[in-house]
């Protein structure tokens, strides 16, 4: 499963999850990596059989820098062994991580990040909790939190170990756990880990100076969210809020009510504020661990299928545009790059129509939910870039509407009735969706069939 893509110089570095859950690496320098551009009918470069997506003619130049879609067709043009290495569902080991802050002035600031990291809680895919912090622990004390621990989970039949790091300084501690345990980490997620946890660290880091991009095996940092490069960071909260379906109505993200809901289980309790546990009940602060969910698996799934990297795959617009490039390849079309001027590159264009409201106060009023709306009018129409063929007034509609080789909206856009790249493209998921559903209610069917059968096996027992 494809990371991370990075330009370094003139290499391209790719990193992606190995069988192990590792991340593993490889290189290609950069002048294997061609872009399509625009050109003219009297270019003699241009490509006999292939145009771009609206037929105009293109042409092959070397690249010094990639795009997007060249990397899509060069990521398809390897041997296939070597895809399967890249793309293969393989879920990324995955440590859950947890901060707790010094609280002196209300409730600290991530942008400012101005009280002390007190500790970091680590959970490793070995069901193993480390926590590290600047308060001395006895060993009785450490044994009491393994046991308390186990306890705390009996339910859930796991057996967890235990391990207290204490340092004399938070610069020490910091350090340790960016240069020592995040590189070792293929996946780090926890809960409103980016926008808060994170975000915190990141600014400590620069407080404390620490140099967060020393983590990253290339010393790269992702330039959004200053994730060091080839290295997973994910927030549950959102993967939860965006992908997971085992809580039909979600009234709150907090995670005691999420945990609760899914697990069955809630935080520990505690008396006090954070600083009160802290100070007074050392022992019972470590023991502020929280469990996670799975909705993961609903992106891995996303990244694999997409062929994406992982970060990509959860924006639509870099899945629809994947989808597109690779169907316009069936067709002998690809997605070329062509010079635009500023004016082009600055222009805005009209979103969603949003009616104004009437205000007021009325009875009897009903909500409408359309299951996959926008994807069915577009399928209904040919909405698509290669099928629109312009607007005209609306007075002309119920003229043009005469020719039955056009799809004519209210709005006046005219589409062509042949079938576009977007109406191909949602047919077949929508098909494969349909099988995909069937597959799974199967499934399901014979998951409950063996949960009785066990069930009765164990009363004749």
């Amino acid at each position: 499963m494809l990371l991370d893509v990075e330009q370094r110089n003139n290499e391209i570095i790719l990193s992606y999850y190995d069988k192990e859950g590792k991340v593993n690496f490889k290189r290609y320098p950069i002048d294997q990596f061609k872009n399509w551009y625009v050109t003219d009918e009297a270019d003699r470069f241009k490509h006999e059989s292939l145009t771009n997506w609206d037929g105009r003619p293109i042409k092959l130049g070397q690249a010094r820098q990639y795009n997007k879609f060249s990397l899509i067709y060069f990521l398809d043009s390897l041997p296939e062994r070597e895809k399967e290495e890249i793309f293969a569902y393989n879920v990324p080991k995955t440590y859950f991580v947890d901060i707790e802050t010094e609280i002196v002035d209300g409730f600290p600031k991530a942008e400012e990040a101005k009280s002390r990291i007190l500790t970091f809680s680590i959970i490793t895919p070995e069901r193993k909790a480390i926590v590290l912090g600047l308060e001395d622990l006895s060993s009785a004390d450490i044994k009491k939190i393994e046991e308390d621990t186990n306890k705390y989970f009996k339910d859930l039949d796991q057996d967890w170990t235990f391990e207290y790091r204490k340092f004399n300084t938070e610069y020490d501690m910091v350090s340790t756990f960016i240069y020592r345990f995040l590189p070792k980490f293929p996946m780090m997620t926890g809960w409103n880990f980016i926008n808060y946890d994170w975000q915190y660290i990141v600014n400590r880091c620069k407080r404390l100076q620490i140099d967060i991009k020393e983590a990253s095996m290339t010393k790269g940092l992702d330039k959004n969210d200053q994730r060091p490069m080839h290295i997973g960071i994910l927030d549950y909260m959102q993967l939860y809020d965006k992908y997971d379906r085992s809580v039909k109505v979600k009234e709150s993200n907090a995670l005691d009510y999420v945990s609760g809901q899914v697990l069955g289980l809630n935080k520990i309790k505690y008396q006090g504020s954070l600083q009160d546990l802290y100070t007074d009940d050392f022992k019972k602060y470590v023991y502020y661990i929280d469990q996670k969910l799975k909705s993961m698996e609903v992106l891995l799934t996303l990244a694999s299928i997409t062929k994406m990297p992982l970060y990509k795959a959860a924006s639509p617009v870099a899945v629809t545009e994947a989808l597109i490039a690779r169907k316009m390849v069936e067709q002998n079309k690809r997605v070329a790059s062509e010079s635009r001027d500023d004016a082009e590159k600055n222009s805005q264009f009209a979103g969603a129509y949003v009616k104004e409201p009437v205000v007021g106060f009325y009875e009897g009023v009903s909500a409408f939910d359309f299951a996959s709306l926008y994807p069915s009018i577009m399928r209904q129409f040919n909405i698509s870039p290669d099928a629109y063929k312009g607007m005209i007034h609306k007075n002309e509609i119920e003229e043009r509407r005469k020719n039955l080789d056009e799809i004519v909206c209210d709005s006046g856009a005219v589409y062509s009735k042949e079938d576009s790249i977007l109406r191909q493209i949602m047919t077949d998921l929508y098909t494969q969706r349909k099988q995909y559903k069937s597959i799974s209610y199967e499934y399901f069917t014979k998951a409950e069939e063996l949960k009785r059968k066990i069930k009765n096996f164990n009363k004749v027992v």
